[in-house]
């Protein structure tokens, strides 16, 4: 990924993972990460409220449906529309086509300035570790979900995964040929999780296609979607 340029990337399938469990799986489900899953604590009078609203939580309160954006790392590993990546001397661009959102990564060290504005990708830096740039990012708000029921983080989850504004991911990305990216994830949030959250390894395949579309959201579309799941759910 040191000279490729602006490629473009739609996620296509997903690496083997060390670490996958054994777990059975449903038909038709694949899980996307190890079975060294984040719990939240029981008894933590701070933690009650939260898990309360989880466990009310529906697909029709995702939101996505409120036309936010996927946050980090769910833009990657669980969204399915395209992505690309421009990247220079000092600097990485990924720009999604949904949402049409981009995120700014620096890689000159510089480190994350000390007012970072909470935001929906937080503030990113990043560090070649050999062939791999490790990303750090912090400032985060608290108005993305890490998954879905959909996204089943693990084979045995049925969703939904929160994370406060104390959401810290670290990404590695590492181009393993030229037409082949890995992507993987570790989570941590001290507010939300009882301990870290590694992802399997995700691959992503260089498109076609020469640069990504432009794909917006709008509220009277996704209500319009999410409207049959939210009276199923006797909303």
């Amino acid at each position: 990924m040191r000279c490729v340029g602006a490629i473009v990337l739609a996620a296509v399938v997903f690496a083997g993972c060390a670490d996958r469990p054994a777990d059975p799986v449903p038909q038709g489900e694949t899980p996307q990460a190890s079975e060294s899953i984040p719990r939240l604590p029981d008894g933590k009078p701070d933690l009650a409220e939260a898990r309360a609203q989880q466990a009310k939580l529906v697909e029709a309160d995702d939101p996505l449906f409120r036309c936010m954006p996927y946050g980090v790392p769910r833009s990657i590993l669980s969204s399915p529309w395209p992505f690309q990546i421009v990247h220079r001397q000092g600097m990485m661009v990924v720009l999604t086509e949904y949402y049409h959102a981009f995120r700014l990564i620096p890689t000159d060290g510089s480190p994350h300035p000390p007012d970072v504005l909470p935001t929906y990708f937080g503030d990113s830096i990043g560090r070649w570790d050999g062939d791999t740039l490790v990303v750090d990012i912090v400032g985060f708000n608290d108005k993305t979900w890490l998954a879905d029921a959909r996204d089943r983080p693990t084979p045995t989850s049925t969703g939904i995964w929160l994370h406060s504004d104390a959401l810290h991911v670290t990404e590695r990305w590492r181009l393993a040929d030229a037409d082949t990216l890995e992507y993987q994830a570790t989570v941590e949030d001290p507010k939300m999780l009882t301990r870290p959250w590694t992802s399997p390894v995700k691959t992503v395949k260089r498109q076609p296609f020469g640069k990504i579309g432009e794909g917006m959201c709008f509220d009277t579309t996704t209500y319009a979607l999410a409207r049959p799941a939210a009276q199923s759910a006797g909303r």
